[in-house]
């Protein structure tokens, strides 16, 4: 339709918008401040003359008047005023109407009348819930007009009001509303298996019936609350056991209504459903009673499962009780970096666990009070040691057969060695199975360090394994050499050789040089001499009397062992010599005849003999020695020829029998 510059009344429907152009009092000035908007009149059928007054209450219909002052450079396209639903209370939507301008409408200026029923309802939540809502709330509200330019460029102007058309007004104690979920704690209203409703429901057209509904179908049906014997809080409780976990911020609504049947703005009922969660605690079924500390997880349906920085902001753990067999444990309190906002889990102490078997609890209560609860069948075991008898008493010979032996017990009276193998420098020596105690024999092939390991396993699968160092040392062989008989006075040298295993010269052993007289049974050291590089050493003395000789080797710590040389038997023979023998002689008339021998022995028998034809030796006579060691005799020869004699002194046990040098004798 045309619009001159005298003011024209259109009628207007209630979802229609109205134009009512007011000729300028004066001309347009041209400037670059774009639209000027102000508010000239608001009326309503609370009454009123039209004054513009901050916060004023209007009813219904209202009437708002506005003039808009143009710029020529900037002329306004479009104008539009409205009233928009907000808050905690849900208003469906927005008054609202929009007036396209045309070039030349408002140089310079140009009044708008605007009709906007602040009472208009629409369908919310769909029809099954039956809930007509108010499109504007009752309350503080805003009435709004915007102007915008093809620059572009939008213009506002703004005043307030207050909206009062009766309507039941509804709060819920219990939600602190929605600016506190920003604090990213737990807030609104919680239901496990049940939830527990309070609604506050005024108005001044009284209230005839408060309605819980929701507009997601994992609900019940809406339902009614139960009217108060006295003041204004209406009650009930509703069956959430069904209902799937999650945050349900948009979707649940409690609406009241008057005496006449009309619904007030619906209140958002924010609900957490938390059926609790799952807790599982990573700790195997056998243990040992120092294994304390426990790893447990938790898990809520996904529907809670946010992404950070909401993870678990609104439904979290906040202690853990471990009881066993029924009594607590440990509990582990809240902590930041424990539970809130931390889905990988949190840790539990058990403290020291008796032996034996035993249920471990896991219960777990989150910051509403929903609980996961996991049991644990466990049995507390102790490790199966093991206690060495044989092996490791002294330290192997390279080239031996070496034990090696343990017996096994436990602290809980319960666990045995299932299974045991024996090792050696990682090679297998024995393996056995219960009732055998661990044992085993090995071969020491080389000297120096080894490793023996005994690895256990018990009936409940724990290992234990026993390493030990074992030394095998070298072992060495002494061999003496040395004359079989000496004079009586005269030097005997022994020498002993030395070698340890694999005939390596034992450069620097002690050898000891031990000497038993013949007649006696005690071996006396004579002397100690260190061997050489060659693993030789010598001893030398002058021999004396019969006897037997050997060599010690003394063992070198952590090297190699002793030795003993095989037993040297040693003669020492006097010392018998026959001073100018006659070398003839007249049968039948005794020859003088005088030897000499050294050591003295009272009593000594020099016996003086002659050889036969056959090569035997007959003794002629005999005389004792003297004190000056010589013995004197006659020998009368019985017929003519040549005889061969000599002197023969007997052996005792100091010295050993010993001849003469013979000489011959011609008889005539």
């Amino acid at each position: 339709m045309g619009i001159s510059r005298s003011v024209r009344s259109l009628a207007v429907a209630a979802s229609a918008a109205v134009l009512c152009a007011v000729a300028p009092a004066q001309g347009a000035v041209a400037d670059d401040t774009g639209a000027v908007i102000t508010f000239d009149g608001v009326s309503s059928d609370a009454g009123g003359d039209g004054t513009v007054s901050a916060g004023q209450t209007i009813t219904g219909t209202t009437d708002v008047t506005f003039t808009v002052h143009a710029d020529p450079d900037d002329e306004p396209t479009e104008a539009v005023v409205s009233i928009t639903g907000s808050g905690e209370y849900q208003g469906t939507g927005t008054v609202k109407q929009t007036f396209s301008l045309n070039p030349g409408d408002c140089l310079p200026s140009c009044t708008l009348h605007a009709t906007l029923d602040t009472a208009a309802t629409q369908q919310f939540g769909g029809s099954a819930n039956g809930v007509a809502a108010p499109l504007v709330n009752d309350g503080a509200n805003t009435l709004h007009v915007e102007v915008d330019s093809p620059r572009p460029r939008t213009v506002t102007a703004d005043t307030a009001v207050t909206v009062d058309n009766g309507r039941p007004v509804v709060s819920l104690p219990d939600l602190p509303g929605d600016d506190a979920w920003t604090t990213r704690k737990p807030v609104g209203l919680t239901a496990d298996g049940e939830l527990s409703l309070r609604a506050t429901a005024t108005g001044g057209n009284g209230v005839s019936r408060v309605r819980y509904f929701s507009t997601s179908r994992a609900w019940p049906a809406p339902a009614d609350l139960t009217a108060p014997d006295s003041g204004a809080t209406w009650t009930t409780t509703l069956d959430t056991s069904a209902v799937p976990a999650g945050l349900y911020a948009g979707d649940l609504y409690v609406v009241a209504y008057d005496k006449d049947g009309r619904a007030g703005s619906p209140v958002r009922a924010v609900t957490l459903v938390d059926h609790g969660f799952t807790i599982t605690p990573k700790l195997g079924t056998v243990i040992r009673p120092y294994e304390t500390p426990v790893s447990v997880t938790y898990a809520y349906p996904s529907a809670l499962n946010k992404a950070f920085p909401a993870n678990l902001n609104y439904a979290y753990p906040v202690s853990t009780t471990v009881s066993l067999d029924g009594k607590a444990q440990a509990t582990t309190p809240v902590g930041a970096s424990t539970y809130e906002g931390n889905t990988a889990g949190f840790l539990a102490d058990l403290g020291p666990l008796p032996y034996g078997s035993h249920t471990l609890t896991f219960d777990t209560v989150d910051n509403r009070g929903a609980h996961g609860r996991a049991d644990l069948p466990v049995t507390v075991v102790s490790e199966v040691t093991p206690t060495w008898t044989d092996g490791f008493q002294d330290f192997p010979v390279a080239g031996s057969n070496w034990k090696l032996a343990a017996t096994t017990s436990a602290d809980d009276g319960v666990s045995r060695a299932e299974h045991w193998t024996l090792d050696v420098d990682g090679a297998t020596v024995a393996t056995g199975s219960y009732p055998a105690q661990p044992s085993g024999t090995w071969k020491a092939t080389t000297t120096g360090v080894h490793d023996v390991t005994l690895t256990i396993v018990s009936q409940y699968g724990d290992t234990t394994v026993s390493s030990l160092p074992l030394r095998v040392v070298a072992a060495t062989t002494t061999q003496l050499t040395g004359p079989a008989t000496s004079t009586y006075g005269g030097k005997a040298t022994f020498t002993a050789t030395v070698a340890q295993t694999g005939a390596k010269p034992a450069a620097g052993a002690k050898v000891s040089f031990q000497y038993k007289r013949a007649g006696t049974t005690t071996w006396k050291t004579q002397a100690t001499v260190t061997a050489d590089s060659a693993g030789k050493a010598s001893y030398a003395t002058t021999a004396k009397y019969n006897g037997a000789w050997r060599a010690v080797t003394a063992a070198k710590n952590l090297t190699w062992t002793s030795s003993t040389s095989k037993t040297l038997t040693s003669h020492v023979k006097a010392v018998l010599t026959v001073s100018r023998p006659a070398a003839t002689a007249v049968h039948g008339k005794p020859a003088s005849y005088t030897a000499h021998s050294s050591p003295y022995v009272k009593g000594t028998a020099l016996r003086f003999q002659a050889r036969q034809k056959d090569g035997t030796w007959v003794t002629l006579t005999s005389a004792a020695l003297s004190t000056s060691g010589s013995a004197t005799t006659k020998i009368t020869f019985s017929h003519a020829g040549t005889w061969t004699l000599r002197v023969y002194r007997p052996g005792t046990t100091d010295l050993t029998g010993t001849y003469s040098s013979s000489w011959t004798v011609k008889v005539s």
